[in-house]
């Protein structure tokens, strides 16, 4: 199941993201039965200089209902199933999934 946090920001998402966040609830599914992905963020909300949220390249998926051993390999399968031109990074500072299309040419 995939839900959006409440008053999380989507309008201007791109498509790549929209398919981003389906595969992420397959992968959050298959890894961790009831487990349930939540989009804390997409378009709205403070980022870092430069971040490819605002152009609606970039999405934040929970990761405080993950179980810490699944975590990394959530985090692996969903670099796999997406491919090169997207980048997962588990951010540390605030514990989030950063998912964001950024094609190398």
């Amino acid at each position: 199941m995939i839900s959006i946090k409440p008053g999380a920001k989507l309008d201007g998402l791109r498509p790549e993201m929209v398919l981003a966040i389906v595969v992420a609830g397959q992968v959050y599914e298959s890894n961790q039965a009831d487990l349930e992905l939540v989009v804390t963020e997409a378009t709205g909300g403070q980022h870092m200089v430069g971040s490819l949220h605002a152009s609606g390249r970039a999405v934040d998926l929970r990761t405080r209902d993950v179980s810490p051993v699944m975590l990394p390999i959530i985090v692996a399968e969903l670099r796999h199933r997406l491919g090169a031109h997207y980048d997962v990074v588990l951010e540390t500072a605030s514990p989030h999934i950063h998912v964001e299309f950024d094609p190398k040419l």
